[in-house]
């Protein structure tokens, strides 16, 4: 049986460990795009998780100090791009802090106005439903208004570094 503690009183890990200990997780690579009014963005990401089937919910986290941020909270939109194994360049792209973050990048409008890349493995559009602020980062919940799928495996990233499925065999 475990002791229970006063957990109020604990205190957290130190920052480089819980960075190091994150780095671990394998993740799906997206970038999620943002538009208001002429303004748009995009930005690398893997904080981007299923919240509910019914309705169709997902949640992106933001840094606060991203461009990003502002748009998603100024127009209340957002698209989830997930990226294939062929498009790391695509990552890397986003990663940076680009002045015009769409020149030479292949994109149309969805629906909502946020850009959809094209050749990503999967696309979903969404509309704000919450935003919490959590620290340095805000979370944003949004409702899927769109959503596209191709048959394409998804570039993932763990320990600092992209990684590739192997293609296995079922049993």
């Amino acid at each position: 049986m475990c002791p229970v503690r006063e957990i109020v009183s604990l205190s957290s890990v130190e920052p480089e460990q819980f960075k190091a200990t994150m780095r671990r997780i394998a993740s799906t690579v997206t970038v999620v795009t943002s538009k208001s009014g002429p303004a748009m963005n995009g930005m690398t990401a893997t904080a981007v998780c299923s919240v509910s089937a019914t309705p169709p919910c997902i949640l992106v986290v933001v840094n606060q100090t991203n461009r990003s941020h502002a748009l998603i909270e100024d127009a209340g939109i957002f698209a989830v791009n997930v990226l294939s194994e062929e498009q790391e360049f695509l990552a890397q792209h986003f990663a940076q802090k680009s002045d015009d973050p769409f020149v030479d990048v292949g994109y149309r409008c969805g629906m909502t106005g946020a850009p959809i890349l094209s050749g990503c493995v999967a696309s979903l559009e969404c509309v704000v439903e919450s935003q919490t602020r959590s620290g340095t980062h805000s979370i944003f919940v949004g409702r899927v208004v769109s959503a596209a799928e191709r048959d394409q495996r998804p570039l993932l990233h763990t320990n600092s570094r992209f990684v590739r499925l192997e293609r296995s065999r079922l049993l």
